[in-house]
């Protein structure tokens, strides 16, 4: 797998500006069920794919399977597909998203901001003043609909994306539903660091 991350920022977001005059973007995002009690134990129970005007590209709530839902979820990707998503390695996984088939490239949204550790919540809240915790329950959709939100704001305006890291960096991050139980809901863990302290109630 391939993240146009990788390559030096200027030259990336230079070469994908150059490319999506006749390329489409969309935003991809997974959210997860626990199947069991470790952070491993997941399996994908909500998929949301956004075009660059926010907009949703297909409706798979009838509770598909798995593979149905893959199915029909590819059918929307091409080869010179760009990928816009929040640390996507699990997402491309999950979804079979192959380089060269669904798509061309991906790019990691917490690399637009030139640094790792900011949750796509506190990107959200700080940069657009959503609060992608209000509703009950986390929402592939609006996850999505934010992601592209801040790659199509910030993309091309090198001072935006300066005071944006400012901001990112000087605001405190709000309390999240995960870290107000401690990371542990009914014995299942939900952090994916320090997994050697993850003990069942």
């Amino acid at each position: 797998m391939e993240f146009a991350s990788r390559l030096p920022m200027n030259h990336s977001f230079r070469k994908i500006n150059m490319a999506t005059s006749n390329m489409r973007i969309l935003s991809i995002d997974v959210e997860y069920v626990a199947t069991s009690y470790t952070r491993e134990d997941r399996s994908p129970c909500s998929v949301a794919v956004i075009d660059d005007k926010c907009l949703r590209i297909k409706d798979l709530e009838e509770a598909p399977s798995l593979e149905e839902a893959l199915q029909k979820l590819h059918s929307l990707f091409d080869s010179i597909i760009i990928i816009v998503a929040q640390r996507p390695k699990h997402d491309i996984k999950w979804l079979k998203l192959e380089k060269g088939v669904h798509y061309s490239v991906i790019i990691d949204l917490i690399f637009l901001f030139s640094f790792n550790f900011s949750s796509l919540v506190h990107e959200a809240w700080t940069l657009l003043n959503i609060d992608l915790n209000a509703k009950s329950g986390h929402l592939a959709i609006e996850d999505a609909k934010a992601t592209m939100q801040l790659y199509m704001k910030y993309k091309d305006n090198k001072n935006g994306k300066q005071d944006a890291r400012h901001r990112l960096l000087n605001t405190r991050p709000r309390m999240t539903p995960a870290k107000a139980c401690n990371y542990n809901y009914e014995g299942i863990w939900l952090a994916g660091f320090f997994k050697q302290t993850c003990t069942r109630n």
